[in-house]
């Protein structure tokens, strides 16, 4: 029997998501929470017991798009926790684990290299191909303009890095290629309205299966809002938040140095259009764009620049947008008003 200073869960039954004569890998839920099963070794010849961990819908996520195998589950995703199983109680729909009190040794853990593409069993809430659900948790004070600035915000950095992606991905069709580039062209950037319009039409252009969508908004403290698109760029937009969070003073002085330059030489008034710059000129914008980008950890000045047709102060508008638009969702997290995870 377990000491009664050990932890206990009821975590209700999702699926066997690997079977071979009896089940080998589940699943199991607890609200928000997912925890995984995998069968430990036995010398009796069948299954007696599961170590279980938990795991966070964002790293189970990941799984499902194998960009990491089930050991890293019980071996390197954060805020793990152990528990014990007795392989009696699977088939139930709920089941009682225990917390596990104890080392985990090397014969306890999954063979390295098992992907989601093994199961034996398909979780349709995690198939549903590129499109996921990614979930924000509120809390503090929020106004209704509050919601509609922090999504127009994410949805513009949704647009940009899908758009991106697509751009340097060469299965991406030549039509599909063309219309992102051609938003770039097509938007000389002077300011206010023509921004907008620039990530406006790039969400436009995606795929329908991978459009940013406002699902739901649960108004509370906490409370939550839902948002459904492409999971690969949920997870990379969350990387580029916590960085912006991580180097916010290095990255503002960064930006301001770009933006005073272009001000200085007048690239920035609005009411001239951009004349031919110096060669002097194009490269120190050049220069100090590339140090923006890297401070963001967008490798991307190379693709911008082409998709902007050569045109090197519009290339640095465009960094300055998205490093504006990372800046202002990025507020949120650092007033504790929103968070990845609960």
């Amino acid at each position: 029997m377990p000491s009664d200073g050990l932890k206990k869960k009821n975590l209700k039954f999702e699926s066997v998501l690997f079977e071979f004569i009896e089940p080998i890998v589940l699943l199991f839920r607890s609200g928000k929470s997912f925890f995984v099963a995998s069968a430990l070794p036995s010398d009796t010849g069948y299954v007696t017991e599961y170590l279980v961990v938990s795991v966070s819908q964002k790293f189970l996520k990941r799984y499902f798009r194998e960009e990491c195998d089930l050991r890293f589950l019980f071996v390197s995703a954060p805020h793990r926790k152990y528990f014990k199983l007795p392989a009696n109680l699977v088939g139930d729909d709920m089941v009682l684990v225990v917390e596990f009190d104890g080392d985990i040794t090397e014969e306890m853990l999954p063979d390295a290299q098992f992907f989601a593409s093994s199961h034996t069993k398909v979780y349709s809430e995690m198939s549903r191909g590129d499109s996921a659900l990614e979930t924000l948790f509120i809390a503090g004070n929020w106004e209704m303009e509050d919601f509609g600035s922090f999504s127009r915000k994410y949805r513009d950095l949704y647009a940009f890095e899908d758009s991106l992606n697509k751009i340097k991905d060469a299965g991406t069709a030549a039509e599909d290629r063309q219309k992102i580039s051609d938003a770039f062209r097509g938007n000389q950037l002077t300011g206010g309205g023509s921004y907008v319009k620039l990530f406006r039409d790039l969400l436009v252009n995606l795929p329908r299966t991978e459009r940013y969508d406002l699902k739901r908004v649960e108004y509370a403290s906490p409370g939550r809002i839902e948002l459904q698109g492409n999971g690969t760029v949920f997870d990379v937009l969350e990387d580029r938040v916590t960085n912006l969070l991580e180097n916010a003073v290095t990255l503002n002085d960064k930006y301001w140095r770009l933006h005073k330059f272009m001000s200085d030489a007048k690239l920035l008034d609005k009411s001239r259009s951009i004349q031919t710059v110096s060669e002097q000129i194009s490269q120190r914008i050049e220069i100090d764009t590339k140090v923006l980008l890297s401070g963001l950890d967008l490798d991307i000045y190379d693709t911008l620049f082409r998709s902007n047709n050569g045109d090197v102060p519009n290339t640095a508008k465009v960094a300055m947008a998205v490093y504006r638009r990372i800046k202002d969702a990025a507020k949120y997290f650092a007033e504790g008003r929103i968070a990845y995870e609960r």
